[in-house]
Parts: C-alpha cells; sequence; structure tokens
C-alpha cells in the first residue's frame, strides 16, 4: 500500500497543475486518482490515517449538498432526470485530496503546483492576446472577443480571479525572515500579478471586474484600511485609462437591458424563479423545464429575442440559468436548503476559525497569506455564482475542491494547535 499511496500523492500534486492545461487531463487525473482511493481505504491503517485527517464537519457537510439532488431526483423523475447531474459526483475528489495531502511539506508543494499551472496558462494567454490582438481590440457590436486558453471562457476568468487574490494576499500578508530572499520573492510574485491583471483585464468579465472589488476591499481592510479609499480611487480613475474596447463594455454592468449577454441572463433568472413557484418542493426534471420556459418565454414576449441573441437550436441551453443559486432551485427545489447550509453555514464557520492573522508571528506569515487568500477569494466565489452556474461545471469543481481541501488542512492544523 506504501507504493500505491506514493502514487496517489504524485498525482493529486498535479491535479492543481492539470486543472489551467488540460480540460479532459483533468477529468481523467480526478478518475484516476479516486480509484487509487479506494484501493488504499482497504488498509485499516489508510482508513485510521484518513479519519484523523478530515474534517467531520465539512466532509458531512459537503457529502448531504452532494447526496440532496439525486435523492431529490430519485422521487421526481428518476435519478439521472435532471441533465449533468452526474457531475456532482466530482465533488468527491475532495477525500482522496485531503488524504494525499496530508503534510505541511505536501500541502505547500500543492499550492505551489496550482500556482505554476496557472502562470503557465496566463504565458500561454498572453501570447493567444497577442496573435489575436486586431479582433480583440475591434470588437463587432456586442461580439466582444475574449481571452481565455484551455478552459471555457467565464470559466477561465473565474478561476483567474481566484489566483489574482491568492497572489495579491501573498504580496501583502507573505514574509521571509532573509530580506533578501523576501524582496526576490514578493518581486517574482508582483510580477506574476501584474501578468494575471493584464489577464483579467483583456479577458472582459464584468462580473469578475465586480467581484475583485470586495474581495480586494478584504485583502486591503486586512493590511491597511487606509489603503481602501486609494483603491476605490484607482478603479474610478483608471476606468479611463482603459482601452475603449473594454470601456464599452463595462457600461453595461449598469445598462444591463441594452446588453444581450446581461438582459438574457435576467429573463432565464425570471424563468427559474417561475419554475420553482410552481414546484417549490422538489423542482422539475429537465424535460419539464425544457417545456416549461418554452412556454413561460413565449408568454413573456422574449422568445424571439433568445432565438436571435441566444439560440433555440439546443433545447437543453434553455434551462441553463447562469446562476448557480436558481439554477439549483429551479431544477432540486427544497435541496436549495443544502446548498446554503453548505456554502453558507459550514464553510463560513469553518473559515471564521481560522485565526493565523492574529498570530502576528512571521513564522505562520505563509498560512495568514493562505487565510486572507481563503477569505477573499470565497468571497468572489460566491459572487461569481450569481451569473454562472459553478456548482456542476467541472473546471468550478475543481477549483472549489482545492479551496476546500486547504480549508480542511489549515482548520485541522488551528484545532490541533500546531501554530
Amino acid at each position: 500500500m506504501k507504493k500505491l499511496n506514493i502514487f496517489g500523492y504524485f498525482l493529486s500534486i498535479l491535479f492543481p497543475i492539470t486543472l489551467f492545461l488540460s480540460y479532459k487531463g483533468e477529468q481523467t487525473l480526478s478518475y484516476i486518482i479516486f480509484i487509487i482511493f479506494i484501493i488504499s481505504m482497504f488498509s485499516r491503517e489508510n482508513r485510521k490515517n484518513f479519519k484523523s485527517l478530515v474534517d467531520k464537519k465539512l466532509s458531512y457537510g459537503l457529502l448531504i449538498f452532494i447526496l440532496s439532488p439525486f435523492i431529490v431526483s430519485f422521487f421526481n423523475g428518476g435519478i439521472l432526470s435532471r441533465v449533468d447531474i452526474e457531475h456532482y459526483l466530482f465533488w468527491l475528489i475532495f477525500f482522496p485530496l485531503v488524504f494525499y495531502i496530508s503534510t505541511e511539506n505536501r500541502f505547500w508543494k500543492f499550492i505551489f503546483s496550482f500556482l505554476v499551472g496557472g502562470i503557465i496558462s496566463l504565458c500561454i494567454t498572453l501570447i493567444i492576446f497577442i496573435n489575436n490582438y486586431e479582433s480583440w481590440v475591434n470588437p463587432n457590436g456586442f461580439d466582444y472577443p475574449r481571452i481565455y486558453f484551455e478552459l471555457q471562457t467565464q470559466d477561465f476568468a473565474n478561476i483567474m480571479c481566484i489566483l489574482l487574490l491568492f497572489l495579491l494576499s501573498f504580496i501583502l500578508f507573505y514574509e521571509h525572515k532573509d530580506k533578501l530572499k523576501n524582496k526576490i520573492i514578493k518581486t517574482v510574485l508582483s510580477l506574476f500579478f501584474l501578468l494575471n491583471l493584464f489577464i483579467v483585464i483583456v479577458n472582459r468579465s464584468k462580473m469578475v471586474y465586480i467581484c475583485l472589488i470586495p474581495a480586494v476591499m478584504y485583502i486591503l481592510y486586512k493590511k491597511n484600511k487606509k489603503s481602501i479609499l486609494g483603491f476605490l480611487t484607482l478603479c474610478v480613475g483608471g476606468y479611463f485609462f482603459l482601452p475603449s474596447s473594454i470601456r464599452s463594455r463595462l457600461q453595461y454592468i449598469i445598462k444591463v437591458k441594452d446588453d444581450p449577454s446581461s438582459n438574457l441572463r435576467l429573463i432565464f433568472w425570471d424563468a427559474a424563479i417561475s419554475s420553482f413557484k410552481k414546484n417549490p418542493l422538489l423542482g422539475m426534471t429537465t424535460k419539464e423545464r425544457i417545456n416549461f420556459n418554452i412556454n413561460h418565454f413565449k408568454s413573456r414576449g422574449v422568445w424571439d429575442y433568445i432565438a436571435v441573441n441566444y439560440g433555440i437550436s439546443d433545447e437543453i441551453g434553455l434551462t441553463n440559468t447562469h446562476n448557480m443559486y436558481l439554477h439549483h432551485l429551479a431544477y432540486y427545489g427544497i435541496a436549495i436548503l443544502t446548498l446554503f447550509y453548505f456554502f453558507f453555514v459550514i464553510i463560513p464557520f469553518r473559515i471564521s476559525k481560522l485565526t493565523f492573522y492574529k498570530t502576528k508571528n512571521m513564522k505562520f506569515s505563509k498560512y495568514t497569506a493562505m487565510e486572507i487568500g481563503l477569505k477573499s477569494s470565497y468571497i468572489a466565489y460566491l459572487i461569481q455564482g450569481i451569473t454562472e452556474y459553478n456548482l456542476n461545471k467541472k473546471p468550478m469543481i475543481f477549483v472549489c475542491v482545492i479551496f476546500l481541501v486547504v480549508l480542511n488542512f489549515m482548520y485541522k492544523k488551528i484545532i490541533n494547535k500546531n501554530i
């Protein structure tokens, strides 16, 4: 079993890198890691170690969240009656990752792997931007070319937003005892941060712009409250220095009705709320939602608008709510309670128990940086969910699982008083 455990650990270290570089590779890797984990659990010693590594409340909350859609579907239409319901099973990769990322050394290698994957992706994306600059700088009407690599456009933007927050947190809070090394580390991280910021800006995701403001404000609040005013001033002043191709898109954060991308979301949200009102207990199956949404859109007089600006050839696409809360509500009804319990009770409660920031000890500065990064990125994640359904999109599941693995490790370190 020892060799198998080492192999599982090796694959787990590759997991964060693959997140950025290969959509299919990440999915395949998750299968292999989980199979190895299942085999490893036949060992009594491994089971004992696993129980000591995983936080019970976090794991039970996650399991309830995963199982509730299947339970609701079982009683209403059948287990596979909702599109992509099987994607919820990818959340289970949390358990093998917790088992294999078991020591401090492994933990920081895992974090470094996430950084390396992100940097490689950013560099490739920069090349893509340079090669496609002419089309990017000259958008055609409401068609704004987006810059991204490998992942879907919005998934890429959301994940790079999270990476940006962690980089900023480490720049501001990490301190190395060797002053020269500290300067080198801060300089390198700052360069990566600027590259990340540039890519996030040229990606032109309106929601990422929005969610970054409160998330960055939280980081600055923890570092120096006075800097918040400077940040807000920079945001306002910086707007006028942005290329017109970005400013023209930013205006639709306010002029929602004038932008098909934003207005369509309002239409889909309205349909989700209406479908929930019709079946609030167990939600609707995909077939039921397709029929309901088509009739709803026609009754609202927006069917032709959707046909022109979104398309109606893919009927399943008409059920995409572009909101992780309303989507869950429309499909699973009362199961929304498990979502809120896990994401708004269990996780915040565990995050609030992280107190590395209060130690003021340079020895734990990297944990302080990680703590602030976790809290700020979670703020961003919850806001991102307003316009995207992140709960069963595999890349966003994987990045949230990585978040949970980090939270689990740091929480266990706190309660075991290893600080």
